[in-house]
């Protein structure tokens, strides 16, 4: 007799029906484009299929255990319930995917009109049952008021949730993973298992994403006096309150040294924990989640990644005898198509696309673009196939590898579309316009490109904007986002097509095929789609696709510090000559690992307790204790400052106190308040002495001036308005260009980069390090009675603002531009948190002259924190 795993082999194998598969797979890809699109080829168009065959055949595969069985079984399933000639084929599609628990997708075929509603009332006694209990065991119980239909990896990772103190979960970006444990954060909190809960997110957009999501899912659950936020402050930490603080790792590190002792953490969350391979900041990374694990031993930890190779890296270093669990990714929960779209010869308006799929190829059919995409390096081809899938359509993505490109892209659309329909413009696409207009640049790109649904995205947006975008996007009123690699940062924003040519990272940096099919899981979100498309341009050039089209492959777990530690003779001989090699030595991938190192040993003794060094020989060991011990002999510095500036090592930091005690005059050395007159020129000599006595992070005198205005406009609360005309200003004077020939775009994104990379992140981490040893040097003297207490560039730079009601404003959800704008209107700088919602709740502001974007925001937020946007 065969066994029930012989025939799903065969089913899928050449002898079985892997042919009819691959027929389906194709022909079904384009239907799912639709005619509009795409001419079939003659034998897809002529293609019948056999539907009781292939649904019979699906039905024994949803059984397996094997992804790719499954995976065959979902796009069979999906494609009857789709495109099936009647109510019984599609009806036998939707039943195949209750087999495969997904029973989103069920309900978004009956909302859509796919299949008719009440589904279980038209099977018959035997499948009705067999159904209600595949829906029962697919039913995640929150609690006793709320349930969710989970797909097996969410009720697995349910399960796990309940029973491990580590868990490690990986698993494909449309799985739901992040909902999941959002959702159990919730019923942990309700079921009084914990006070304190620290979830880390490696940007300040999914931290943004995160709070909100939080704040929005809190209502469905019963814990009073929840608090939810993501600002550093050491009040969160009193466990008067249950408490929920969303940081990134250098927040978290803000959050650290702002308590007096080490918190109490009952459960942290790590969020996209691949990026511990992620240069410095997966050093900073690492430091800490490893501070909260030597306070918390008896903590509960859950580590997210998407799709790893190797998740139980990530629990190695749980204590003995505590129970640990690695939740591997499921099935998918959508069908994805990769494309590939190549140009018929001496044609260049016509292209054929075709299907490829593990060692499989196919041509579906072929399409037509609306003009001849000259231009440099063909280009504009990505940006009219964009326009040829997205024209009648919602949820197309372009992938552009720099900012400038994605802008260019965007115009090229935008200009290809024309004045479609002539008719009046959408109110929230005027809205977004003029936002654009008079917060950022009445010469920034968005402000006419929005008007025909064709926008741009990247990171050094702000955040105001980037969710504004976002949520457009989702809508449909946005029809073509152009994007760059922040999508493969977490930024979960799914599409229905993604088109790409030649992606890189930026300007020539390879995107490793992790990151390629990262990007690649945006293209179908589960509940919001059933197909996902990726459609590759030109993969037969080599200068576009110099390896191919990335094999599917898992991200390795790979901590910088290891790779660093690995090269055992370059690290021990770096840290041998630490001390004589000044400024001008240091190794910018060797020096974050070496101040991991020596923070590890001031804080213990040695570095053999690190996690880093479980591994390692102890003649190794040995050896880079000896030589640490060394390179401390000469640090007079406390260990709370050593410890306290991860990426920094205790030997730069000596060398900056070394410099300061050659001042007589000690009170030249403080860094004006971001108010004085004179801020600019003094946070510049700031950015001097960091350079040469602690690290060269301000690269000379002409990057210095420009990094100082950024940096004291940012404290002072400019808006980024106000920062870009004073750019646009001392561009003209430094030119001497006329206004028409200013480079406006550039400069835009040059003042967007700055205060990114500049104002928050490079410079509230040495000025923080600066301030402290500046501090202890006042100590030494015996005079810190005269340092002034108000020097707290750490909160000033990380959001852009230095006074307690605009740090309240932001800590309630509302964007920097929001309160900014909102602060215009208001006469107090010492509101807290609980008056700032008050002064909200009284909805006063609806009679101030805001932009609707900046309302809009201010009604969200009272929606999240009081429950009502009236």
């Amino acid at each position: 007799m065969m066994q029930a795993k012989d025939l799903q082999s065969w089913l899928i194998s050449s002898d079985g029906l892997a042919s009819e598969f691959e027929t389906l797979r194709a022909w079904s890809a384009g239907q799912s484009l639709g005619e509009d699109v795409i001419t079939l080829t003659p034998q897809l168009s002529e293609f019948k299929p056999d539907w009781k065959r292939l649904l019979l055949a699906a039905s024994f595969l949803a059984e397996s255990g094997e992804i790719d069985e499954q995976e065959i079984a979902l796009m069979t399933a999906q494609a009857a319930m789709l495109f099936g000639p009647n109510i019984l084929i599609r009806d036998a599609g939707a039943v195949i995917l209750s087999q495969l628990a997904n029973n989103r997708s069920i309900d978004l075929a009956a909302q859509r009109n796919h299949i008719a509603p009440d589904l279980e009332g038209r099977l018959g006694i035997c499948e009705t049952l067999l159904a209600t209990r595949r829906i029962i065991e697919a039913t995640i119980v929150l609690n006793d008021a709320r349930s969710i239909s989970g797909n097996p990896f969410q009720t697995e990772l349910w399960e796990k949730l309940r029973q491990a103190r580590w868990a490690s979960a990986t698993a494909p970006t449309a799985a739901g993973k992040t909902y999941l444990v959002l959702n159990w954060l919730l019923s942990e909190f309700e079921r009084r298992i914990c006070e304190l809960v620290i979830f880390l997110a490696p940007t300040r957009a999914l931290v943004s994403e995160i709070e909100n999501e939080l704040l929005t899912l809190k209502k469905e659950f019963n814990v009073p006096n929840l608090r939810v936020g993501s600002i550093p402050l050491r009040d969160f930490a009193d466990r008067s309150a249950p408490t929920i603080v969303v940081f990134t790792q250098e927040r978290l590190h803000l959050f650290f040294n702002a308590c007096e002792m080490a918190p109490k953490v009952d459960i942290t969350v790590v969020d996209e924990v691949q990026k511990l391979g992620d240069g410095t900041r997966g050093v900073i990374l690492q430091d800490a989640i490893e501070r909260v694990i030597s306070a918390n031993g008896d903590g509960r930890f859950v580590f997210l990644s998407p799709h790893a190779e190797n998740p139980s890296k990530l629990i190695e270093d749980a204590p003995e005898n505590v129970e640990t669990a690695i939740v591997p990714g499921g099935p998918p929960t959508v069908t994805q198509n990769l494309m590939l779209a190549k140009q018929i010869p001496y044609r260049p308006t016509e292209w054929t696309l075709s299907l490829t799929h593990a060692d499989y190829q196919a041509e579906i059919g072929h399409f037509k673009l609306h003009d001849r995409p000259s231009g440099k390096g063909g280009n504009k081809r990505l940006s009219f196939i964009g326009l040829a899938f997205g024209r009648n359509d919602k949820g197309t993505l372009i992938y552009a590898n720099e900012q400038s490109e994605a802008e260019k892209f965007a115009q090229q659309i935008y200009d290809a579309l024309g004045n479609e329909d002539g008719g009046p413009l959408d109110e929230e696409l005027e809205d977004l316009s003029n936002f654009c207009k008079t917060s950022i640049h009445n010469r920034f790109k968005l402000v006419h490109l929005v008007k025909r649904g064709v926008a741009f995205h990247y990171g050094n947006m702000p955040s105001l904007l980037r969710s504004e975008i976002e949520r457009l996007f989702k809508t449909g009123k946005i029809r073509f986002l152009v994007c760059t690699s922040t999508l493969i940062e977490g930024v979960n924003l799914a599409c229905r097509n993604i088109i790409v040519r030649g992606p890189r990272k930026g300007r020539g940096t390879r995107m490793e095929p992790q990151d390629f099919w990262n990007l690649a899981g945006r293209a179908g979100r589960w509940g919001a789609d059933f197909y996902g498309n990726i459609v590759c341009i030109d993969t037969d050039d080599k200068n576009q696709w110099p390896y191919g089209i990335p094999r599917k492959s898992a991200y390795p777990i790979i901590r910088e510090t290891d790779q660093v530690i690995d090269k055992a003779d370059a690290l021990l001989s770096y840290i041998a000559r630490r001390v004589g090699l000044g400024v001008e030595g240091v190794d910018d991938k060797i020096e974050p690992v070496a101040a991991y190192l020596m923070a590890w040993h001031v804080r213990t003794g040695s570095i053999a307790n690190s996690p880093s060094m479980r591994r390692k020989s102890q003649e190794f060991i040995g050896a880079l204790d000896s030589a640490i011990s060394g390179a401390l002999e000469c640090v007079e510095l406390p260990e709370k400052i050593i410890t306290a500036h991860p990426g920094i090592s205790a030997v730069a930091l000596q060398g900056l106190l070394n410099a300061f005690k050659a001042y007589k005059e000690i009170e030249e050395l403080l860094p004006p308040p971001p108010e004085s007159s004179d801020a600019v020129q003094g946070i510049k000599k700031v950015f001097e002495r960091i350079d040469q006595h602690l690290y060269p992070a301000f690269h000379g005198d002409r990057a210095q001036w420009a990094f100082a205005y950024t940096t004291v406009d940012w404290m002072r609360g400019k808006s980024l308005g106000h920062m870009i005309n004073g750019a646009l200003r001392r561009e003209q004077r430094r030119s001497g260009k006329e206004d028409a020939d200013l480079p406006y775009a550039s400069i835009i994104r040059d003042t967007m980069r700055l205060v990114e990379e500049i104002a928050r992140f490079r410079a509230p981490k040495y000025l923080s390090a600066y301030v402290d040893v500046l501090r202890y040097e006042y100590s030494r003297r015996g005079i810190v009675e005269q340092f002034p207490d108000n020097l707290l560039f750490d909160l000033y730079l990380e959001f852009g603002v230095s006074t307690k009601t605009l740090l309240s404003l932001i800590g309630l959800g509302m964007s920097r531009m929001s309160a900014i704008e909102l602060n215009e209107y208001l006469g107090r700088s010492e509101l807290n948190e609980i008056d700032a919602l008050s002064f909200l709740a009284e909805r006063t502001w609806e009679t101030f002259d805001l932009p609707a974007i900046v309302k809009r925001d201010i009604r969200n937020v009272l929606l999240r924190r009081l429950g009502t946007a009236k």
